[in-house]
């Protein structure tokens, strides 16, 4: 009897350890799966980030797209009941406010780019530390510390902090005196939390429940969550975007040195009205001299051969302004009686509706393939916008209130930020100012990939950016979510129950 009870507890004993080997290898193959059904949610993003904006609108684009994001299967399953699925998931922000969830992507342009600040503090002093300081909690000795970790010079500001601080520190290390390679690098800034920089949510799934915001209270940072979004919402180093048009093309390069190249792309895209008036002006320039009379009417084609001699700093240049046919420097008498080009682009906010979105659309004056750190004026938060220079709040509260009123993610005169300058938002010299920092577009989106089951069982969540400014997109970022479980419920993200 004991022998027999011995073997039998041995049996026993194996089938448990079997067992348990088994469900632990199923569990494993479960988690390898959810693991790919991420990142599979990860290359449909890409793959829709990838084509040119009216292809993706067609799609129905990245913003809320619930057809393509939500519950979407990936490992199906006989039984119907243990089938994996991904969705796409980003925050749903009204009136600076987390107010729940989209099953879309968070375009990286709508955020300040740390990236810029350098340039813009180049071109206007106090910029760099004006943008910073419109972010929620911010204080100037914060701010200053965030600009010594960026620029590259070891001189720290009056309030700011370089290596002298930091090498002190009990595990020393040294400022980065370049752009950060993530957000998270800014925890290694002075006085900056986490609770700063990521607010309350403390499990990443765009809502904060009562016990985080008890524990946000109890540290740096407090009331961060409602007195508005979290930095990590507002502040980005990837947004970029294609210069191309809106049909995925390249743009027209108005400041091209080959004139007969130029005027042939410009005759094949627009009004050969426009192509001749371009190429005019790169040829003699605006007529900025009023004392020489109002001239003959240009006769005629131009003579190609005749060498670029002006560049052209922005599309907005070619508004409102007369060429006249000679030299600069010819003697008053021959640029008196020279003829006069008349520009077809005229200044009247009315006019340019018929034809300022599609120049703004089809020609560029920057040579570049890709253009980094516009801030997106149809959907960057208030404290974002207000950071751009040459954007003062009368003209930030005009943007979001014109933007509540009527805007669709498709609307054709939102496209390219000159909407700015035809709804009268800004003038014409403010908004010549401002294009090189604004855009209504870009190509670098974030979101959270959610992977799951059905039946529950184990899941997976990452936080990803994808820069589709290359081909093939590439992945720049990723960060694994799943410490902090699912995040949503299964009824949420789209999953289905099985019939009893």
């Amino acid at each position: 009897m004991i022998v027999i009870v011995m073997i039998s507890l041995a049996g026993l004993s194996f089938v448990m350890t079997m067992s348990s080997e088994n469900k632990a290898v199923h569990l494993h193959g479960d988690e390898l799966q959810i693991e790919q059904a991420v990142a599979s949610g990860a290359e449909l993003l890409k793959a829709l980030a990838e084509l040119s904006p009216d292809a993706r609108e067609r799609a129905g684009g990245v913003f809320d797209n619930p057809g393509l994001f939500r519950g979407a299967l990936v490992v199906d399953d006989e039984l119907r009941d243990h089938r994996g699925r991904f969705s796409i998931v980003a925050p749903r922000i009204e009136d600076d406010e987390l107010v729940g969830i989209r099953f879309g992507a968070e375009n990286e342009s709508a955020r300040l780019n740390l990236a810029v600040l350098p340039q813009w503090e180049e071109k206007q002093a106090g910029a760099a530390l004006d943008a910073l300081m419109n972010l929620p909690g911010m204080t100037e000795p914060i701010a200053e510390a965030i600009l010594d970790w960026i620029d590259v010079d070891p001189t720290p500001r009056s309030s700011g902090a370089e290596a002298d601080y930091y090498s002190g520190l009990g595990v020393p290390y040294g400022p980065r005196n370049g752009i950060p390679t993530s957000l998270e690098e800014l925890l290694l800034i002075r006085d900056v939390s986490r609770e700063l920089l990521f607010g309350a949510d403390a499990d990443f799934n765009f809502q904060v429940e009562d016990a985080e915001l008890e524990r946000a209270s109890a540290g740096p940072g407090i009331g961060t969550a409602q007195r508005g979004l979290p930095w990590a919402s507002l502040l980005t180093v990837y947004s970029a975007e294609r210069n191309s048009s809106y049909e995925g093309n390249p743009r027209i390069d108005l400041n091209e040195q080959d004139l007969s190249k130029l005027n042939q792309q410009l005759s094949d895209a627009l009004d050969a009205d426009w192509a001749r008036f371009i190429i005019a002006y790169r040829q003699f320039g605006p007529d900025e001299d009023e004392t020489t009379g109002p001239g003959e009417s240009a006769p005629g084609d131009l003579d190609l051969s005749r060498p670029a001699r002006f560049k052209i700093e922005s599309v907005l240049d070619l508004v409102g302004v007369a060429v006249r046919l000679a030299e600069p420097d010819a003697p008053a008498s021959d640029r008196r009686s020279a003829p006069v080009l008349e520009s077809p682009f005229a200044p009247d906010p009315l006019a340019m509706h018929d034809y300022l979105f599609k120049l703004a659309d089809q020609t560029t004056v920057e040579s570049e393939e890709v253009l980094r750190g516009r801030v997106n004026v149809n959907e960057a938060p208030r404290a974002v916008l207000l950071g751009v220079p040459g954007l003062d709040r009368s003209a930030v509260d005009q943007i979001l209130t014109a933007r509540g009123a009527r805007f669709t993610q498709n609307d054709p005169s939102r496209r390219h930020a000159v909407w700015l300058l035809t709804e009268g938002i800004v003038d014409l010299e403010t908004m010549r100012e401002l294009e090189p920092q604004v855009t209504a577009g870009g190509d670098v989106f974030r979101a959270q990939v959610v992977g799951y089951f059905d039946d529950s069982g184990p899941c997976a969540r990452a936080d990803v950016v994808v820069d589709a400014t290359t081909s093939p997109p590439k992945q720049v970022y990723w960060k694994d979510l799943r410490l902090f479980g699912r995040g949503y419920s299964l009824e949420t993200l789209g999953a289905e129950r099985p019939a009893d």
